[in-house]
């Protein structure tokens, strides 16, 4: 099932968006491209999501971070189509700066972010979301300041992972996003906070 819904998505989406060319000027950060799960037996995480939706009566409300619109657009169709039933995008943000505006307005239950952008990376905006510090006069949500973020990057390497936790993220996820283990780091950063009931 979840094969076809990807086949379905891949056919669906420009080779552009898939494929960017490789000399494009658009954003600092790699494109981000999606891998398409081994054939059956599914992986274990592919049930997550039906155990996540009796345990939360609401979806999550998920913000994802990079400065690279191709990659926004992609992640997001990714999402829509592949987690509709749990997951719920109420925040893109092309950069740090502008992630940590918006988290002195509304409060998400999980972020999801890109590592290499000007201005803010991933680790410099994480840093300054745990410590309340939003580069504006208004104090971050108490609640986002909590929130688990799981780093989406083509820095991955071991010494890089073990960066992003010191700094409190919750998982890493490389690009290109392999959907199956999206799910797994999801299922487990969420598990880490209390049961979303509002």
């Amino acid at each position: 099932m979840l094969c076809s819904l990807i086949r379905t998505m891949c056919s669906t989406t420009p080779t552009s968006l898939l494929h960017p060319n490789k000399h494009s000027t658009m954003s600092a950060s790699p494109a981000l491209t999606v891998m398409e799960p081994p054939t059956p037996p599914p992986s274990p995480a592919m049930s997550m999501m039906d155990d996540f939706s009796d345990d939360h009566p609401r979806k999550i409300k998920v913000m994802i971070i990079d400065d690279n619109t191709i990659n926004l657009s992609i992640l997001s169709r990714l999402l829509n189509k592949h987690f509709a039933d749990t997951v719920q995008l109420t925040s893109v943000q092309n950069s740090g700066l502008s992630a940590l505006d918006q988290l002195t307005k509304s409060e998400v239950d999980l972020i999801l972010m890109d590592i290499d952008m000007p201005e803010l990376s991933g680790v410099e905006t994480t840093t300054a979301i745990r410590s309340n510090n939003s580069h504006t006069e208004k104090d971050i949500l108490e609640q986002n300041t909590m929130v688990p973020i799981i780093a989406v990057t083509t820095s991955d390497a071991q010494e890089q992972r073990e960066l992003y936790r010191q700094v409190g993220m919750s998982d890493c996820v490389s690009k290109p996003i392999d959907i199956p283990k999206l799910r797994s780091a999801i299922e487990v950063a969420m598990k880490s906070i209390p049961t979303v009931t509002g």
